[in-house]
Order: structure tokens, then sequence, then C-alpha cells
């Protein structure tokens, strides 16, 4: 009798099941209903959310910042000859900096066996479970300090920009350790970290993408998004860490000489999350100077803004005050998910949409064909093993064991098909993984450009999706595919001869 249900439900996910519906992959994403018909202002950040750089912005700041660790801080010239590897890691990740491991972690803050690394090499999960101490649960207040810079022993990799330091990290790691080399974990992190930090703020990256914008950016791609945006009678603002000079570039490759024209106001140098912060810090108006790279800046404090001028420093309080905006009528924009929207959610009502480039992709491969069939079948198989875990004798346990080992090889796969070390971004196994658990905490719309936003309407209402709660199965049935329980039984029932 388990053999037959078992061979009959995968003979209907393998060869009768045809996936009749694929997920848009440039599509808005609800976690809360949003209604843009009461939207009438529209802030973004630039870095990777207006300016969405080509993957190569990586690899430059990869070997930026391998030179600065060998310069600056001494590590060994051997470094130069490592390649970065495109697509080792995921965003999310979290870094334990004593133990030098890179590894994901769920929503639950447990980590994701089959996803810790030392360098390049997979760490074994009984030697996890040993490092850990038998668990794998990470306790609330270690993990809470994860995502701030002076978090003492584990970091949260959560930007794009972070991808390099991931890869450098990863890299000197597995240098060290084929060589025996000891060091210490700490120093090693710091030194890496410093270094990507360097090819920031030393202007080194600014200076490479302005004077290769065609490399980095995609002439006249925000054009239309922002137009769209200003038909539908929108206001628009722009806060970014970034100079002026660097975003000016930026802007009018982007959208056009007369990109200003386009934003209410625009700030730069904002000094993020700091901006968001509650407190009082006046802005300061920036003219640029024609004859040089060089601003000036005024020393009089801004009592109102005008359209066209350029401001930079400030906050969120001299923000609202200054234009008179209502918190829940502004939907704000960025790629940072602690940076850019927590603060605004959380303190002022923001409304406030996530970038991430990387969805595009994520959706694709749930798409496909090899994708659908493993993870339905994974779902059946657990349903199954639900069920047939109740008939006791030995040959009947020996069966479901043997489910239990194919399940976990599914588990693999599935994961795999996103990424061979990480899997997806957004889950770990059956859970949601750590950075989606931030994201639908921070977030009330979430897409893998700015630009998708054209595809709907300006008054467009988005309304989430009814999350299913374990007590809810039934309910759940009405809109599930067929696989599960009563599903599964209709569909078999109609699927056999009679005789059957």
């Amino acid at each position: 009798f388990m053999k037959t249900r078992y061979n009959d439900l995968r003979e209907l996910i393998y060869e009768d099941h045809e996936q009749v519906h694929n997920v848009d992959p440039k599509g808005v994403f609800a976690i809360n209903q949003i209604n843009l018909g009461q939207v009438g202002v529209y802030g973004f950040d630039y870095d990777y959310t207006l300016a969405q750089y080509s993957d190569i912005m990586q690899e430059f700041i990869y070997k930026e910042s391998t030179k600065v660790l060998v310069e600056k801080h001494n590590f060994p010239k051997d470094l130069l000859n490592i390649s970065f590897i495109p697509n080792f890691c995921i965003r999310g990740l979290h870094y334990d900096i004593q133990r030098s491991l890179l590894m994901k972690v769920d929503i639950c803050n447990v980590i994701q066996l089959g996803t810790v690394y030392r360098g390049l090499q997979a760490v074994p999960d009984e030697e996890v479970m040993q490092l850990f101490k038998g668990t794998r649960h990470i306790p609330k207040n270690i993990i809470d300090q994860s995502y701030l810079q002076d978090g003492e022993s584990l970091r949260q990799l959560m930007d794009i920009f972070s991808m390099p330091e991931m890869m450098l990290l990863a890299n000197v790691v597995e240098y060290f350790t084929q060589r025996n080399i000891v060091y210490d974990p700490r120093i090693l992190f710091e030194s890496v970290q410093d270094s990507v930090r360097a090819v920031h703020v030393s202007g080194l990256l600014y200076d490479e993408v302005s004077s290769n914008i065609d490399k980095y950016l995609v002439k006249g791609s925000m054009e239309p998004f922002i137009n769209f945006l200003l038909n539908g009678g929108k206001k628009l603002f722009l806060i970014t860490n970034s100079g002026y000079h660097f975003v000016n570039c930026g802007l009018r490759h982007l959208i056009g000489p007369d990109w200003r024209d386009a934003f209410d106001v625009v700030i730069v140098q904002a000094k993020k999350p700091r901006f968001f912060h509650k407190g009082s810090r006046p802005f300061k108006c920036v003219t640029p100077d024609n004859s040089s790279s060089n601003l000036l800046v005024s020393w009089e404090r801004v009592n109102e803004f005008k359209k066209g001028q350029v401001y930079c420093e400030g906050c969120i309080n001299e923000l609202m005050l200054l234009s008179n905006w209502v918190g829940n009528e502004v939907l704000y924009f960025g790629d940072q998910i602690y940076a850019d929207l927590s603060d605004p959610t959380y303190s002022y009502g923001w409304r406030t949409g996530a970038i991430i480039p990387e969805l595009e992709d994520e959706i694709t491969v749930m798409n496909s064909r090899v994708f659908g069939h493993s993870v339905i079948w994974l779902q059946t198989l657990e349903r199954l093993l639900e069920r047939m875990q109740v008939y006791r004798d030995a040959e009947s346990q020996q069966l479901v064991n043997s489910w239990l080992e194919e399940r976990n090889k599914l588990k693999v796969e599935v994961k795999e098909i996103f990424n061979p070390r990480f899997g997806s971004v957004f889950r770990s196994h059956l859970s949601a993984s750590y950075f989606a658990g931030r994201l639908c905490r921070m977030a009330d719309i979430y897409t893998s450009s700015v630009n998708n936003l054209t595809q709907y309407y300006p008054n467009h209402f988005f309304f989430p999706l009814r999350g299913t709660l374990p007590h809810e199965h039934v309910v759940s049935l009405a809109y599930q595919h067929d696989g599960y329980d009563s599903a599964i039984e209709r569909a078999l029932r109609d699927k056999r001869p009679p005789n059957k």
C-alpha cells in the first residue's frame, strides 16, 4: 500500500504535473497592502536603487580592496593573484568573526546546515555542531548586534556592496588555512573590512565609475520611470550618502542633463543611517563650483526647500518639517534594508520599497520545470511521510527511513538550484532566511528594479497574499496546487482505472 501510494504520487508530479502559471520576474510583490493612489511623494536612495550597476562593479571593488589589503595592511602579495569568483556567495550571509565562518541563518536565528564555509571549503555538519556546542541557534542578543558596525562576534553582510567583502574574506581565510598560517581572526576581518571601505571613501570607486560610466550604467534607463512618476503628478526626492559630483555624473547618464528639475528635494552626503535617527541636524545648501570639482557649502540654516537646489547632511525630522509631507504619503525605495528602510518605517510611518536586483534571477529559477517538480515532490513526500509514519512495523519503518533519506537529498537539490553553496537569498529550506525575515519586517513592497513600477497604474492597489498558518491547512487547499492531502486523493481517484 505504501509503495503504491508513493509511486502514484511521484508519477502524478513528475509525469502529469504541468506548471500552469509563472511568476513575473519583473513583478512588484506586496508584503503589506499599499494604495499607490494615496502616495504623493516618492523618495529614492541612489546606489543600487536608481543606479543599478553592472556585475563588474563587484569585481572592481574586490581587486582594489585586495591591493589595499596588501599595500596598507601588509598581507601576502600572492593574494593579488587570487581571482574573484562570481556568484560564490549570496546577500544576507552572516560572518562569525572569531571562527572565520560564512554562513546562512534562517528567520528563527538557526544556522542552516550545508551553508557554513571556512574560506572556500564547506564545514561538515558534525564540525558545525561541535563548534556551536551542539546547537545551531544563535542567541537573540548576538543576532541583534550582527547588523551593527560594532557587532563583536557576528556581522550580517546585508547589502550588495558587501559581496566583494565576503569574497575577499573567503579567499584570505582559504589562503591562510591552506598554508597553515596562524592569524588572529579579528585582525583579519577588520583588515579586510577597512580595505573594502577604503575603496569607497578614497574616491577610487567614484573615479572609476565616472570615468567609465557606460561600463556600469545603462544610458537613459531611468528616464521613462521618472517621467512616468512626474506625469502621474508625484513629487520626487533623493537621499544618498554619495557626493554630488558622483551622483550628478550618474543621473545625467541615467535621466538626462536636467535631472535636477525632476526632484523636489536632492540630498547628498546624508550620512545614513544617522540621517534617519531621531534628532535635529540642519541642512546645508550645496552649490557646485563650475571651475573645479569642489562644492561651495552655505553655512546659513535652510528654512525652506527650493526645487533645483542641492542639500547635504540634515535629518529626517528637518526633512518632514520643511516639506510638510505626511509620513504615510511617502514611499521610499532603497536597497539597504537597515540603513534605508528600518527607521523611516518604524519611527515615521513612511511606506517603503526594497530593491533587490537578484530577485529577477531567483524567480527565473523558480519558474523552471526542474525546480517546480523538485519542490512540489519534496512537499508531497513530506505529507506522505507525515501520514505513513503511523505504521510501526519494521518493514514499514524501513521504507519510511528510505523516504527520509530521499527527502534530505531533495532539500539539498532544491537549495543548490539557486546557489550550490548557500541556496536562495530568501529561503533556508522550509523556513524564510534571516534576510527575508528582516525584509518582511521593514518593507511594504519589494521588486528587482524601480522600473518595474511602470507596469502598474499610478493608483494601483497592492494586496499581499494571505499567508497560511499550519492550523489553516484545510483553508489552504482552496488555492494550493494538486499535491496535498485531499487534493491528492481526488487527483489519484480520477486518475485510476475503475478496477483499482
